[in-house]
C-alpha cells in the first residue's frame, strides 16, 4: 500500500505535469516583429515552426516603426520578439526588452556577444557604399564616406531615413564616430545628406541602385552583395572605416510567449541555422565559430573595421535621431 506521502508526491507531480502541459500548449505560438528582408524572415520562421511545432506569426516593418509599436504596447505586449536593428538597439531601450543569454552563446565569436545581454547575435553586418557598374566605374566610385559630400555626387546618392532604418542609423553613428562626434562631424553629415535622396525603407536603396535609378547608395552589405553576384553592382568598403556589428534579435519584456521566444533565440544560434544563413542568404555573416561566409565575400581583415562604440550609440540614440531629422528637413527639397 502506498504511503500518504507517496500519494501526495504523485498528486503534486500530476499537477505539475498538467500545469507544464498547459504552459507548453500556450507556447505553441510565437509573434515575431521583423525588419529584416521578408525572404529571410519567412525562411527561418517557417523552418523553426516546422521543427518545433510552433505557429509563427510575423509583423514586418522598419526598425523604427516596430520600436514605436513595442513602446506603445508596453504593459500589454502583442509581440514576443523584435528581430531587427543592430546590437545596440536593445540596450538603447532596456525598458522594452529582456536580457537573455542563450545556451548556444558559448559557440558565438566573443566579439559578437552583447555585454549587456539583450541581443541574440544571429548575424553580423557592415555598411558599405554600393555603386551601379553601368553608371559608375570602380575608379570613379567614392572611396571614403566623406567623398559623398563632394559636389559631383549632388542628387546621385540614395540613403534611408535613420529614424526608419536601423542600417541607416548604423551608417550615421559610424560617420559620427569616425569624424569625431562633434560639430565638424555633424557639418560633414549635413553636407553628405544635402547630396542624398532620403527614402523611407532600407531595401529601396539597393533596389534603386541595382536598377540604375541612382548611381550610388549607402546600404548594408547583404543588400548590395546580391547585386554584386548578379554583375550589376560593385561594393566600396570605405577606406576611412566602417562598422562590423552583430544584428539584433531581442525578446520583448513581458512577451506573451516567452518560452517560445527563448527557443527561437536558441535556434538562431545553432550550426544548422547559421549554415543556412551563409548558404541561402549570401552577404550575411554568421556569428557562430567555424561557419564560413560566402566565398566571394571580403574577409574583415581586408577592410578597415572601426572600434565601434556601442554604448555611446545606445545612450545617444534619441539625440542623434532628433538632430538628423532636423538635417533632413533642412536639406531635402
Amino acid at each position: 500500500m502506498k504511503s500518504i506521502g507517496t500519494l501526495a508526491l504523485a498528486g503534486a507531480l500530476s499537477v505539475m505535469t498538467f500545469a507544464d502541459a498547459l504552459a507548453q500548449e500556450h507556447e505553441k505560438q510565437l509573434v515575431v516583429y521583423a525588419s529584416h528582408p521578408s525572404e529571410m524572415v519567412d525562411h527561418f520562421t517557417k523552418d523553426f515552426g516546422d521543427k518545433h511545432g510552433i505557429k509563427v506569426t510575423t509583423v514586418k516593418a522598419g526598425t523604427g516603426e516596430l520600436l514605436n509599436r513595442i513602446r506603445a504596447e508596453r504593459g500589454r505586449p502583442a509581440g514576443d520578439i523584435m528581430w531587427g536593428g543592430f546590437s545596440d538597439t536593445g540596450s538603447s531601450a532596456p525598458d522594452l526588452f529582456d536580457v537573455y543569454r542563450s545556451k548556444n552563446m558559448a559557440n558565438v565569436e566573443p566579439k559578437m556577444v552583447d555585454p549587456a545581454g539583450f541581443n541574440t547575435p544571429f548575424g553580423a553586418s557592415t555598411m558599405v557604399i554600393m555603386y551601379n557598374k553601368k553608371l559608375v566605374s570602380a575608379e570613379q566610385a567614392p572611396k571614403t564616406w566623406a567623398d559623398l559630400a563632394k559636389p559631383e555626387w549632388k542628387g546621385k546618392v540614395v540613403h534611408a531615413d535613420p529614424s526608419k532604418s536601423s542600417s541607416a542609423l548604423g551608417a550615421l553613428t559610424t560617420w559620427l564616430q569616425i569624424y569625431g562626434k562633434g560639430d565638424a562631424a555633424w557639418k560633414l553629415v549635413e553636407d553628405m545628406t544635402r547630396n542624398q535622396n532620403i527614402v523611407l525603407r532600407s531595401a529601396l536603396v539597393f533596389q534603386q541602385v541595382g536598377r540604375g535609378e541612382y548611381p550610388v547608395g549607402v546600404t548594408y552589405e547583404e543588400g548590395a552583395f546580391n547585386y554584386v553576384l548578379a554583375g550589376n553592382a560593385g561594393i566600396v568598403y570605405p577606406t576611412d572605416g566602417t562598422l562590423l556589428q552583430p544584428e539584433g534579435m531581442f525578446i520583448v519584456k513581458g512577451a506573451p510567449n516567452p518560452k517560445a521566444a527563448r527557443l527561437f533565440a536558441d535556434y538562431l544560434l545553432t550550426v544548422d541555422a547559421q549554415t543556412q544563413l551563409a548558404e541561402k542568404f549570401p552577404g550575411r555573416r554568421p556569428t557562430v565559430k567555424g561557419v564560413k561566409t560566402h566565398p566571394e565575400m571580403l574577409s574583415p581583415d581586408k577592410f578597415k573595421v572601426i572600434d565601434y562604440d556601442e554604448n555611446w550609440a545606445a545612450q545617444n540614440r534619441k539625440e542623434i535621431l532628433d538632430k538628423m531629422q532636423q538635417i533632413i528637413i533642412k536639406t531635402q527639397n
